[in-house]
């Protein structure tokens, strides 16, 4: 995937007539401007928005999930786990970089005759796929090399999600029904048919997905559906530990519940163009094809965005709304199911920073791996 958004960028870059064209026409077009410090969680793309809603919303999407938990788990240390994350989250920084490059080059490419205005694209998502056809479309085979870096990296995330769900299907909800424990064969044909299942039911859903806007904000607002909820539930898992398990099910699903409406709601609202977001200004004075007038009028110059309620929420705040609401809801919950006893806590599953308010007890700080060390050999003691 890396090979193909470069091969795009460079030749797009040289086609246009180097760097600085790239930039200097994105500078005339206003689309190198800075965005706004604003706590308004309205705005579809602010700093703030972007840095703190980003920022839990990759906390969750990287960390606090179950696929990412099973990458985990299949390395050898904890040590591992964290020079894992340290790569992942230089070369994503990397890849969102050239991502964001690329649309730079998108706009120099197109910046005098929009073919979203044209309908020469029928959504924002498809540029990349005509910027790709116009500078590489005249070299044999990379365009098969974009599609199929494309395609590679959607399976590889599909296929580690979906081996993640069959997973927990079969340990949480087959497993408890059966009342013999399944076997290595059976557990086997279990997990494959629950891949083959959902492996279908997301082709199903693709004639649905392409009506609801475009993929990167839908991915995360729906996604953030149940990431919010997790992401509470995991903070508290760690840092709350008074918190009892049935308040943390109430605060979780009063959470999910409230995300669920806003997101559908706000996804009905897109469908139905009730809510529209404001646009940079375009221009097609240089396209060198037929285009219908009368429709680019009506785009360009008649649109107008709609005005600002709770379902122009950005998408990048509903992962931290969710952990909000759950905690929040959670710890109220705790004065209506009681606490937990704290004397019964181990420290070694809370975080660091709040073993200070666990009871005191006689034990030592050691490193978080030398503790489940410990741990082991005193249980493979009591069992010889």
């Amino acid at each position: 995937m890396f090979g193909s958004i470069l091969a795009v960028c460079i030749k797009g870059t040289f086609d246009v007539g180097g760097l600085g064209v790239v930039l200097q026409r994105n500078e005339d077009g206003g689309r190198l401007n800075t965005p706004e410090w604003t706590w308004d969680p309205t705005v579809r793309l602010s700093m703030l928005s972007v840095i703190l809603g980003g920022t839990l919303h990759k906390i969750q999407s990287s960390d606090v999930n179950q696929v990412s938990i099973q990458r985990f788990l299949s390395l050898p240390s904890y040590v591992h786990a964290k020079r894992c994350m340290l790569v992942f989250t230089v070369l994503l920084i990397v890849l969102l970089s050239c991502c964001s490059y690329m649309g730079l080059v998108s706009y120099a490419v197109y910046h005098d005759c929009d073919p979203i205005s044209t309908k020469l694209a029928a959504a924002v998502d498809q540029l990349p796929s005509l910027l790709m056809m116009r500078t590489l479309g005249s070299l044999p085979g990379l365009p098969g090399l974009f599609v199929s870096g494309v395609f590679s990296a959607a399976l590889s995330s599909l296929s580690t999600g979906l081996n993640s769900l069959a997973c927990v299907i079969t340990q949480d909800i087959v497993r408890p029904l059966l009342k013999k424990p399944m076997t290595e064969r059976q557990t086997a044909f279990w997990l494959r048919a629950i891949v083959v299942v959902c492996g279908f039911s997301c082709l199903g859903m693709v004639n649905v997905v392409e009506k609801l806007g475009q993929v990167v904000p839908l991915a995360t607002s729906t996604a953030a559906v149940s990431m919010g909820p997790l992401l509470g539930i995991y903070c508290m898992g760690v840092g709350l530990p008074w918190v009892k398990g049935k308040s943390v099910l109430l605060g979780s699903v009063v959470s999910f519940l409230v995300l669920a409406w806003i997101c559908i709601q706000a996804q009905l609202a897109q469908m139905n163009g009730e809510i529209r977001y404001p646009k940079l200004p375009v221009s097609v004075d240089g396209c060198d094809y037929d285009f219908d007038n009368h429709t680019v009028h009506e785009t360009i110059h008649k649109y107008r965005p709609s005005e600002r309620n709770i379902y122009h929420l950005s998408f990048l705040w509903y992962t931290a709304l969710g952990g909000f609401i759950c905690t929040v809801v959670s710890v109220l919950a705790g004065f209506i199911f009681g606490w937990e006893d704290l004397n019964k806590m181990d420290p070694a599953l809370i975080t660091p920073c709040m073993r200070r308010f666990l009871p005191n007890k006689n034990y030592e700080a050691v490193n978080m791996q030398d503790l489940f060390k410990r741990k082991d050999e005193i249980e493979s003691q009591k069992a010889s």
